[in-house]
């Protein structure tokens, strides 16, 4: 793990706190024990091999249970409260205290680290056992390997400042952002689907726009009045808190994208893992979840709910 993260074999070995051949016996005595090249031979570190790519994978997983493990028997020692990480898209974030909330008036005393990061981060992170729950797109890997459930299905909303353009409207089509200077998010975010994403680009190609990686400058822009935004459904639970805002929904484009909780299937599985995962796919928290998306409750599925707009 050292060498993959240093790229040099002298710095790997000075970050051992052990000399360069020590560190190169010790790599040439694990791949004798594995019966593969772990790395590629040559003057100085030129890369992992393929065989090399899955040993790091599974000594980062193993890395990641152990400082768990000692983080959990030091807790007990000293009498601190567990820790519960939780990785969740950007886009979730407005709907995170839905959760948290009944999950920490159940546990006082455990605290909790939740990470906002791209599908692809919270995938990884999920697989390497960094974290314990996960809030990201549905998928047939998440559904293989995971115990999960589906949170709600994705729609997008026009978020305006009240009294202006389209104020008081139950739907606005997209063609109508044309008419609109925009202060966006990036399309190639992936707050937004591949439908979402083209058409979005087209229309900024049309109006004057602001293209931001900072959801608070959009909001802070929007407030002005001159502008407008497209944002995930959970932001009206933003602008429902806001005197200023408004937002109206957005006709979908194909078929939405699910969001979905989930945690491993992998034994054991952390308590309070279990426990938020309960409370997040709950009845009285999927009615909480429904009436601040403004959503209707969809046809149950098998083993717990299902939404759809």
């Amino acid at each position: 793990m050292a060498l993959a993260k240093e790229g040099h074999f002298a710095r790997a070995a000075a970050a051992c706190h052990v000399s360069q051949p020590t560190l190169s016996a010790a790599i040439q005595q694990l791949e004798a024990e594995l019966g593969v090249p772990i790395v590629k031979r040559g003057q100085r570190f030129q890369g992992l091999t393929n065989e090399g790519r899955l040993v790091i994978e599974a000594a980062q997983r193993m890395a990641n249970e152990r400082d768990r493990l000692r983080q959990q028997l030091k807790d007990r020692h000293d009498g601190f409260p567990d820790t519960l990480r939780i990785g969740v898209l950007g886009s979730t974030v407005p709907l995170l205290r839905s959760l948290t909330l009944p999950f920490c008036e159940r546990f006082p005393n455990v605290n909790l680290s939740v990470m906002r990061q791209s599908p692809f981060d919270v995938q990884q992170a999920f697989e390497s056992s960094s974290l314990d729950v996960v809030i990201t797109y549905m998928d047939q890997v998440l559904r293989r390997y995971c115990r999960a459930q589906v949170l709600y299905t994705e729609q997008y909303d026009l978020l305006i400042r009240k009294g202006t353009a389209y104020s008081g409207r139950r739907l606005v089509a997209w063609e109508d952002l044309t008419k609109l200077s925009l202060c966006l998010l990036s399309p190639d975010s992936p707050i937004f689907g591949k439908s979402e994403s083209e058409i979005l680009a087209e229309i900024l190609t049309k109006t004057p726009h602001i293209v931001t990686n900072a959801i608070w400058m959009v909001m802070d822009h929007v407030r002005t009045g001159k502008w407008a935004s497209v944002l995930p459904r959970p932001v009206r639970i933003m602008a429902a808190d806001d005197a200023e805002l408004e937002a109206i929904p957005l006709p979908n484009i194909g078929k939405p994208s699910s969001v979905a909780i989930a945690i491993s299937k992998r034994k054991p599985v952390s308590p309070l893992a279990e426990a938020f995962f309960e409370i997040a796919t709950s009845s009285e928290t999927s009615s909480k979840l429904r009436a601040v998306l403004g959503m209707k409750q969809g046809r149950p599925a098998a083993g717990g709910h299902a939404f759809v707009t």
